[in-house]
């Protein structure tokens, strides 16, 4: 972090003055508050399944209980959650089109394994929608596409004034395919809360709550989706369905999924090196310790899931290699497009190194991050994750 940008966070800081909604020293509203604004902001009222006020009430106690949010973290989270709210019950308004899905295309792997590298490059051809940030983030509202993207942009420009070394940590922009995590979050139930501060109490909440009506809420903004673009396939990714693909095939059965594979010892120091950086967004000193054992429990959680998955799944699903992504990736195109039904002609390799090109300079090759300072050893992270090392070994060697 440069000291001009600590500055400026600094300032911005100072300039927020956050006392809470009624000055009894609580943080923020109340979900009752909160359910109430939301309500008089769309003119709408329904709220399906009761998951949404059970998320909603265990983000606010654990940011309420949170030590060392800043200002602007007490701001950012408020504007998450009120969106959130917002975005719920737009695409459950029954006005709302809706399209059956067409075999949409859902990747997901440890986080830093290769999935946005995958996502975007598999993006380039027309025959997906791969949805981008700006249209993650306020989906269903009756905004136009213009006065979205420009709020986008100007949310990314000052987050990258504040964040400067985000960029080559996961690189961003408005019209970039991002992950859907962000659908996750209108039903309150999405990792997008806990990676940007460790809120224990609302990651025991999450890893013990159903989440079958969470994908439920899910498959249905995708038919909201669908019906946007009614000629392509949808093209969706995000880490957070790792270790719910059980029910993720049960809810999408149309879907074909993908995951991709990387040691996670590798995935597990880079993963907290981001978290760090989102950290100092809305902490005043981002606890690295903290960080890694959130990551540890989230890690341990989701790679037990997903081995149960596979051992006892009767679907196909495509396991790609990070490493072969990285050094054959259209060895890896051509699997992908083979397994579904997809032709592969010469422009789409032209296509493809133009963007190879571009990614060499910025991302992750430029990600220097130390395996130093998070309370836990590599030789411990490859311990823990043994099992998931043995029986992927073949995806993950090179």
């Amino acid at each position: 972090m440069s000291t001009v940008s600590s500055i400026f966070r600094s300032v911005v800081n100072r300039s927020l003055r956050v006392t809470g909604p009624s000055g009894d020293g609580r943080r923020f509203e109340s979900a009752a508050g909160l359910v109430t604004w939301a309500e008089k902001r769309t003119g709408l009222g329904k709220w399906g399944d009761p998951i949404f006020r059970s998320g909603l009430d265990a983000v606010l106690d654990a940011l309420e209980e949170l030590p060392g949010l800043s200002p602007l973290g007490v701001v950012t989270y408020e504007n998450m959650i009120r969106q959130a709210l917002v975005n719920r019950l737009w695409f459950l308004d029954d006005a709302v089109p809706r399209k059956e899905i067409d075999a949409p295309v859902i990747i997901s792997g440890l986080p830093r394994s290769g999935t946005t590298a995958l996502h975007r490059i598999l993006a380039l051809d027309p025959l997906f929608h791969a949805p981008m940030l700006w249209e993650l983030l306020d989906p269903f509202s009756r905004s136009s596409a213009t006065f979205r993207r420009w709020r986008t942009r100007a949310q990314v420009g000052f987050k990258n004034r504040l964040l400067p070394d985000l960029d080559d940590k996961h690189f961003t922009r408005a019209d970039t395919a991002e992950e859907c995590t962000l659908l996750l979050a209108n039903s309150l139930a999405s990792p997008l809360f806990w990676d940007l501060a460790p809120l224990d109490g609302y990651l025991e909440w999450y890893q013990t709550a159903d989440q079958r009506p969470v994908y439920a809420d899910y498959r249905r903004q995708l038919e909201v989706l669908q019906a946007l673009h009614p000629d392509r396939r949808l093209l969706l990714k995000a880490p957070a369905h790792l270790g719910n693909l059980a029910i993720l095939h049960d809810v999408v059965p149309e879907a074909t999924l993908i995951q991709t594979h990387r040691d996670p010892t590798r995935c597990f120091f880079s993963h907290c090196s981001l978290r760090e950086t989102l950290g100092q967004l809305v902490m005043d000193d981002p606890d690295r310790v903290a960080i890694a054992a959130q990551v540890e429990r989230v890690f341990n959680h989701d790679l037990r899931a997903n081995m149960a998955f596979h051992q006892n799944a009767s679907p196909q699903v495509v396991n790609v290699s990070c490493s072969e992504l990285r050094h054959a990736p259209f060895d890896v195109l051509r699997d992908i497009r083979e397994v579904l039904g997809m032709g592969w002609a010469g422009a789409d390799s032209e296509t493809v190194r133009q963007f190879l090109r571009r990614q060499s300079r910025r991302g992750p090759g430029r990600h220097h991050y130390s395996q130093d300072g998070w309370g836990i050893t590599p030789e411990e992270v490859g311990e823990l994750f043994g099992d998931y090392r043995s029986t992927f070994a073949e995806r993950l060697a090179g």
